[in-house]
This record gives structure tokens, C-alpha cells and sequence, in this order.
């Protein structure tokens, strides 16, 4: 008892202060005003483990320097990937806060007044779910990009893979790995645009349906969508194509080049892997290796394919 208390008042502590935090950095004011009902609320949840470890006689601690760390680092997260990761970053891994006051509800640990608070509390944490649902940034959006940069790394790596069992040269590498990326990025841009542009014309059509009085206000925001999605798609489509060529620009030939490109991209696969895992809301390390084996296997089978063709007389 006395450890679930403790855990749970310094959980909801942490929670309070963090969305504090990131509301102090937020500059979106609908987001800003989000974060800071959630901090209202958390500090509210805090209080109510502080009553219940008061009844029993239970000390609490305050936040210590490994929390204080963590929200730093969550804070650098926001500013680098958005809020919405950086709020699936404090979920991955931990129990839905709203299916635990429902355990928390049902315990016989508790006196009937304390389950009625679990059971309140549960329902606060049900509308903060769709708060932020409703208020962050689309996480749809933030995947998409992710898996733009996948795309990218893995089908760079291994053309460079069977490039490079082909040509000794390294800048040869190097420009066929530019042209397969420049190729795949302006590929990927197109099918985001036929993508963005059948929904936009299914929403106008609706519109022009209905009869809208808001319709022009519309099919501007999905004209936006539109250039947002092909812009995202391709700058994170190309950043990820990039990445497999740098040992190669950089005049690494043979072995060590491909090592490189293979241990660069694979941590780079790992980490984009792990970011989508947190954003479906699965197992990140799990999703991480998932794709980093991936990755290396298609290079591997492309550069198997490079030396056959090499020993053929290509190249």
C-alpha cells in the first residue's frame, strides 16, 4: 500500500509539472490553455493521494533529480518533434491512467470514499484523453512523415547495398543512391498529392452537397492539407535518403563504406522504428528492431544481387 501510494502521488506530480512545462513553451494559445487544465488536473490528483497517505500515516518525497531530467528532456522532444510525440513519449510504456483508477475503483484497500475519488478521477482522465485528441497536433500527420523517412532509409541503403557491390568507385555510389532518393522522393510526393487531393475533392463534393455556407473556408484548410501533406512527404522522404549515401560522399569505398551506411542507417532505421512504435501506440524497441532487420536484410539480398551482377562483367 504504502509504495502504491508513494508511486502514484510522485506519477501524478510529475505529470502536473510536465504539463506546466509544456504549456510555459507552447505558443498555440487553444494548446497552451490544454496543457494547463491538465496540469490543474494532475496537481488535483496529487492532492487527492496526499489525503490518502495522510489518513495512513505515509510519507511522501517530492520530485527528484531523475524526474527533473526527465522533463528536460521531454521539453527538448517538444521542441524538436512537437507536442503530440512528446506526450505518446510519457505514455509509451505505462498503463492508461484511465483504466488504472478504474482498477484503483474496485480495490477493497480503499474505503468507499476514496473508490468514489478513483472513480471521478477516472472520468477526469477520460475527458483529458479527448482534450488532447481534440487540441494536439495531428498525430496522423506525424506519422506519416516518420514513415516518409522509413521509406526513405530503407530503400536508399539498399540500393547503395547493390551499388556498391557493382562499383568500386564510391562516388558512383553516392550518385546512384541521389538519383534512386530524388526518384523515390518525387514518386512518394506524387502519390501524397493523388492521396490529398481525392479527399479534398470528396470533402468539396460533400460541401457543395450540403450547400455549406462555410464551404470556401474549407476548401481552403484542405488546400492547405494538401501542399502540407506533399511538402512533409518529401522533405522527410528525402532527409531519410540521405543518410545511406554520407559514408559514400564521404569517399569510403568497399567494406568500410558499406559497414558505415549499414551501422548508420540501422541505428537511424532503429530510432524512426521506435518513433513509430510510440505513435501506434505499440512496443517501440520492438518496432525498432522489427525495422532495423528489415532494413539490413533488403540491403543485404540487394548487395548479394550487386556482386552477381558484377561478377557478370557490370560495372
Amino acid at each position: 500500500m504504502e509504495k502504491l501510494v508513494q508511486r502514484n502521488y510522485k506519477a501524478e506530480l510529475l505529470g502536473s509539472e510536465l504539463y506546466a512545462s509544456l504549456a510555459s513553451i507552447e505558443k498555440d494559445e487553444k494548446v497552451k490553455e490544454v496543457l494547463r487544465e491538465l496540469a490543474e488536473g494532475e496537481a488535483n490528483h496529487a492532492k487527492f493521494w496526499k489525503s490518502i497517505a495522510q489518513s495512513r500515516g505515509i510519507r511522501l518525497g517530492n520530485l527528484g533529480v531523475m524526474d527533473r531530467i526527465k522533463i528536460r528532456l521531454l521539453l527538448k522532444v517538444r521542441k524538436v518533434l512537437g507536442v503530440a510525440l512528446a506526450l505518446k513519449l510519457v505514455e509509451a510504456g505505462e498503463e492508461n491512467d484511465a483504466e488504472k483508477y478504474y482498477k484503483l475503483s474496485t480495490s477493497p484497500e480503499f474505503s468507499d470514499t476514496e473508490r468514489e475519488g478513483f472513480k471521478n478521477i477516472m472520468m477526469q482522465e477520460l475527458v483529458h484523453e479527448d482534450l488532447l485528441i481534440q487540441n494536439q497536433i495531428n498525430v496522423d500527420s506525424i506519422r506519416d512523415s516518420i514513415y516518409a523517412v522509413s521509406d526513405g532509409l530503407i530503400e536508399v541503403l539498399a540500393s547503395v547495398s547493390g551499388l556498391a557491390g557493382i562499383f568500386p568507385n564510391p562516388l558512383y555510389v553516392a550518385i546512384g543512391g541521389l538519383i534512386v532518393g530524388v526518384s523515390g522522393m518525387i514518386s512518394m510526393s506524387i502519390g501524397a498529392y493523388l492521396s490529398s487531393k481525392s479527399e479534398e475533392d470528396i470533402r468539396n463534393n460533400a460541401l457543395r452537397r450540403a450547400r455549406l455556407k462555410n464551404q470556401e473556408t474549407d476548401q481552403a484548410e484542405a488546400n492547405s492539407r494538401t501542399k502540407e501533406s506533399v511538402r512533409t512527404t518529401a522533405i522527410s522522404y528525402i532527409i531519410g535518403a540521405l543518410v545511406p549515401i554520407i559514408p559514400f560522399i564521404l569517399g569510403l569505398k568497399g567494406n568500410p563504406g558499406l559497414l558505415t551506411a549499414y551501422a548508420i542507417t540501422g541505428a537511424s532505421t532503429f530510432m524512426v522504428g521506435s518513433l513509430i512504435g510510440i505513435v501506434s501506440d505499440v512496443n517501440p524497441w520492438k518496432r525498432g528492431a522489427l525495422m532495423t532487420g528489415l532494413a539490413l536484410g533488403a540491403a543485404l539480398l540487394t548487395h548479394g544481387l550487386g556482386v552477381l551482377a558484377h561478377l557478370e562483367g557490370l560495372g
